[in-house]
């Protein structure tokens, strides 16, 4: 695996792949989201789970979980109603544990990435991703798709496991531009969600010159 990519390279990445979330951005209600609260929800139930399957489960959480203390207060019955059309009834419980330590903390979202993953059921992808989409921090995101674009473009073999691994981080950190990050991190989780897919959508690949596994 490669970490120290031509500074050229890294530029064409960005400026590709921003341009091409521009004309294919996906407007997912979570994206314009103001409540802090929900937008952190959203994140966490987007792990394993297609974003385009998350949008009504989402928008029924919302109004059901206001904020949370409602959360907090409810059953966990009443949660897995909510989000059994997702599966993965086991985040029902991470969501009310969730919940109730919001309520401990005055309803404030701990802006420290290490201080985040501390919350009940927040990982270190859901992590960066909340940061880096809604608090405004640069972070790396990094998950499966992902992994599978970074070892496409650059030629490098992947397996479950990568996406943990101390060089495959940073790599990613050292891909996501210092601006413009929000619009780059999404830009590539739609990217490697509609083109970069497992069987790749060559065609309408707008990286196509500078990828490794087209051109072997």
């Amino acid at each position: 695996m490669i970490t120290d990519v031509s500074p050229a390279l890294l530029s064409y990445l960005r400026r590709k792949l921003i341009a091409w979330g521009k004309s294919n951005y996906s407007n997912f209600p979570w994206r314009t989201e103001q409540s802090q609260f929900h937008a952190l929800i959203a994140e966490l139930m987007l792990q394993r789970t297609r974003a385009e399957q998350v949008v009504n489960t989402y928008l029924t959480f919302k109004k059901r979980f206001p904020d949370p203390a409602t959360l907090a207060n409810s059953e966990i019955s009443d949660i897995e109603n909510v989000i059994a059309p997702l599966g993965l009834l086991w985040r029902a419980r991470y969501f009310s544990e969730l919940g109730k330590k919001l309520c401990d903390l005055n309803g404030l979202i701990p802006i420290d990435n290490i201080e985040l993953q501390k919350l009940p059921g927040v990982g270190p992808y859901s992590s960066a991703a909340y940061l880096s989409l809604h608090a405004k921090q640069r972070l790396p995101i990094v998950d499966s798709n992902i992994v599978r674009f970074y070892g496409r473009i650059f030629g490098f073999q992947t397996g479950p496991e990568t996406r943990r691994m101390k060089n495959m981080l940073l790599l990613a950190d050292s891909v996501t531009p210092r601006r413009n990050f929000k619009e780059f991190n999404y830009s590539l989780i739609d990217f490697t969600r509609m083109i970069c897919k497992p069987k790749p959508d060559h065609s309408n690949c707008p990286l196509y010159r500078k990828c490794v596994s087209i051109s072997r």
